[in-house]
């Protein structure tokens, strides 16, 4: 005879089959009808307790919850990018830890989860061992760090840590990985854990900026109703993640396909990540931090203080162009009197507030400005093809008016997010445009190759044009955004 299943177990079969939203009602009626039995009061308040406190239940208002399995079905298509720094790369590793919110597992260790390479290929676990400052921040927005921890009491900084890590040398060897670069994460299965890496470049990342700071705002503005949500702020980081995906616009998700936790927190300026002394991590109003048995940890957007190459600082403090768009747009400067110098920095660097972290960065930005100036000027004195030289000022000339409208927008307190997703895909499109151009422009004694020179000529009579119209998209009518 065939053993009955139990009313807990079914419960519970219940929750992890649910894909779609449901209140207590909906569920209870299912269930009478599944266990084929009425279920008494009692029984009821049992179930109910249950929904509250699952791990793979969103609670929304007292008796409605949101499965995991129906954001997730909604996200499935973003792919979470997974920023490598030096000390990843050189030890070539993976440790992903935070990064796979918010598609990772309540169920599954961190162990149990399948990485495999853009051929389907899996790729080998390790059990490393590594000192506990090396690899914390993998797991700062965890509710829990790895359970193998030794502690060295005589010297505490010695104290190591044994993760889960996947062996990438020879990829990162493959996709000529560097600092800066990233990989893309897939989810292929859910239920198994499985995910599929792909190669994702500095270049690519930057290209998609826009895009991304769009997305971030839109979730930032969804979270602003859900600071008096007592639900909302009482449950983990996880949980209230997947919550703002699922109330997402679903024909603005359809635009977006990359995630960053670690980028989305640190955007963000009303809200703040702490740590409850009974564990678990959570985002709260940050007026709403300062009180309370809570850990504080700032995730404001903070500038680190790079002190590296003109990029790197550039990336640092969030400008709107890189090094080598800056580079061709001093070179149209500095050899026309169409433009003043004074205006041109103004529109660049104005209206960012303090730019710099401290005086340390400020001084290393204008050391590497003056270098850059100089060998500006030495270039300038060899003559340019008027071609090259009319055609990276028309580019130029793009960009600055990109700039422009960005400064419009923040000016007249419109966020990327509160813009329809064409007029937002048309800017993504004319920025990326630019910095390909400019960067071919960017080396003066290495000219342009003559096919490009012939694609560039084309694509500025269908971009010239779009930019009008996008100007006047912009600047006539702005209210009715």
């Amino acid at each position: 005879m065939t053993k009955k299943i139990t009313l807990n177990k079914l419960t519970e079969e219940m929750i992890r089959e649910s894909r779609h939203p449901f209140t207590v009602n909906d569920f209870a009626k299912n269930l009478e009808s599944r266990w084929e039995k009425e279920i008494s009061e009692s029984t009821l308040k049992k179930v109910k307790k249950i929904l509250l406190n699952h791990h793979f239940l969103i609670g929304i208002k007292e008796d409605d919850f949101i499965p995991f399995r129906a954001v997730i079905e909604k996200v499935s298509h973003i792919s979470l990018s997974l920023q490598l720094g030096s000390w990843e790369l050189k030890q070539g590793i993976l440790i992903p830890g935070h990064r796979l919110m918010p598609f990772n597992l309540a169920d599954l260790k961190e162990q149990d989860l399948v990485f495999i390479d853009p051929d389907g290929n899996e790729i080998q676990k390790l059990k490393q061992t590594f000192f506990i400052q090396d690899v914390a921040s993998f797991y700062q927005y965890c509710g829990n760090f790895p359970e193998e921890i030794k502690i060295n009491e005589k010297v505490p900084g010695k104290s190591c840590m044994t993760v889960t890590a996947w062996d990438m040398n020879s990829y990162y060897k493959k996709f000529g990985s560097k600092p800066g670069d990233s990989l893309l994460i897939d989810l292929v299965d859910y239920e198994k854990g499985v995910f599929q890496i792909r190669p994702y470049s500095s270049k690519q990342f930057r290209s998609d900026r826009l895009r991304r700071r769009a997305l971030y705002l839109a979730l930032a503005t969804q979270m602003d109703p859900l600071s008096q949500d007592e639900k909302f702020c009482s449950v983990g980081l996880e949980k209230q993640l997947l919550r703002i995906l699922f109330l997402m616009d679903p024909k603005f998700l359809k635009d977006v396909d990359i995630f960053s936790v670690t980028d989305f927190l640190e955007s963000l300026q009303e809200w703040t990540v702490v740590g409850c002394e009974a564990g678990g991590v959570q985002m709260l109003p940050a007026w709403k931090s300062e009180s309370g048995p809570f850990v504080r940890a700032s995730s404001r957007r903070v500038i680190k203080g790079e002190l590296g190459t003109l990029n790197e600082i550039f990336q640092d403090i969030e400008l709107s162009f890189d090094a080598q768009e800056f580079k061709s747009i001093l070179y149209t400067v500095m050899a026309s009197d169409k433009y003043k110098l004074e205006t041109v920095f103004f529109l660049l660097f104005g209206g960012q507030g303090e730019l710099f972290k401290d005086k340390k960065q400020h001084e290393v930005f204008y050391g590497n400005l003056r270098e850059m100036l100089f060998k500006i000027c030495e270039d300038l004195k060899t003559k340019e093809s008027l071609l090259i030289c009319g055609l990276r000022e028309q580019c130029v000339d793009i960009k600055m008016s990109l700039v422009g409208i960005l400064r419009f927008l923040e000016d007249q307190e419109v966020g990327l997010e509160d813009l329809p997703a064409e007029i937002l895909n048309q800017i993504v499109e004319l920025d990326q445009f630019c910095n390909d151009a400019l960067r071919h422009f960017s080396i003066r004694n290495e000219p342009p190759e003559l096919k490009f020179i012939r694609d560039l000529r084309v694509a500025l009579k269908v971009v010239e044009p779009q930019l009008a119209l996008l100007e006047e998209e912009i600047y006539s009518q702005i209210a009715i955004y």
